[in-house]
C-alpha cells in the first residue's frame, strides 16, 4: 500500500510546538512531486508549479490534489481549493501520513479540509 506524507491541510488545527522540525519528504512518490518542501517554506509559486507541471504523478492523484488545494487556499483561491479537495474526496482513497503524524485516507483528509474551511468561511461571514 502506498503511503504519502502530506502537508497538513488543517495547519491551524495542529499547533504543535517543535524546536527544529525535520524536513518532510514524500514517501511512495518521487521526491518533490508533492511540493512538501515548498509548501513548508510558504513558497506558494514553486509549490503550485511543482504540483501542476510535474508529470511523474497523475493529475488526479488525491495526494497531489490535497496539496494543490492547500496552495490555492493559501493564495486566496478558495473556490479552486474546495474544487480540488472535492476531487480528492471522490477519488479512490490512499493512506497517507500528514505532517502532523496522523495516518488517514486521502478522502478523509479532503473532507476534513472542506469542512474546516467551510466553517471558517461561515464564521468570517458573520
Amino acid at each position: 500500500m502506498k503511503i504519502a506524507l502530506l502537508t497538513l491541510v488543517l495547519a491551524p488545527l495542529a499547533s504543535v510546538c517543535v524546536a527544529a522540525p525535520a524536513p518532510r519528504a514524500e514517501v511512495g512518490y518521487p521526491v518533490g512531486s508533492l511540493a512538501l518542501s515548498a509548501i513548508e517554506r510558504g513558497d506558494w509559486a514553486t509549490a503550485e508549479r511543482l504540483l501542476t507541471q510535474d508529470s511523474r504523478i497523475a493529475n488526479d492523484d488525491p495526494a497531489r490534489l490535497i496539496n494543490l488545494g492547500r496552495v490555492y487556499m493559501a493564495t486566496g483561491r478558495t473556490g479552486e481549493a474546495m474544487a480540488v479537495w472535492r476531487q480528492a474526496a471522490a477519488a479512490a482513497p490512499a493512506e497517507v501520513e500528514t505532517a502532523g503524524g496522523r495516518i488517514m485516507t486521502t478522502d478523509e483528509l479532503a473532507r476534513e479540509a472542506i469542512a474546516y474551511y467551510e466553517r471558517t468561511l461561515q464564521t468570517a461571514a458573520r
